[in-house]
């Protein structure tokens, strides 16, 4: 294969990747970190849920000075997530009361 046409190739293939959506588990992953960095409490009347959205879960507790920001990130993610084609959804349950534990916002027990 000439030079030109390995060139070629690694171009096309270069430009189909970068259609290419993160996984499902790249996204997780940076959305489990977004979620550590937001849901510090001191008591449990600094926690509040922020949507998410499938794949990333149907909520998650953060502080409620965080919840803009969590929310931004997730929809940013998901978009991420949905560039190639990608897609899912699935019901929510009904959410616990929040908690503050051990300095972090989390949903406790359900009633």
């Amino acid at each position: 294969m000439s030079v030109h046409a390995k060139g070629l190739v690694f171009l096309i293939l270069a430009l189909a990747c970068a259609s290419c959506g993160k996984s499902e588990e790249e996204v997780q992953e940076e959305f489990d970190a977004i979620v550590a960095e937001s849901n510090a409490c001191n008591d449990a009347s600094e926690c509040v849920y922020a949507a998410a959205g499938c794949p990333l879960g149907c909520s998650v507790a953060v502080n409620s000075a965080k919840k803009a920001y969590v929310e931004d990130e997730a929809r940013a993610l998901i978009e991420d997530y949905e560039v190639g084609g990608r897609s899912c959804q699935y019901e929510c349950r009904m959410l616990g009361p929040l908690e503050c534990t051990e300095g972090r916002c989390q949903e406790g027990a359900s009633p």
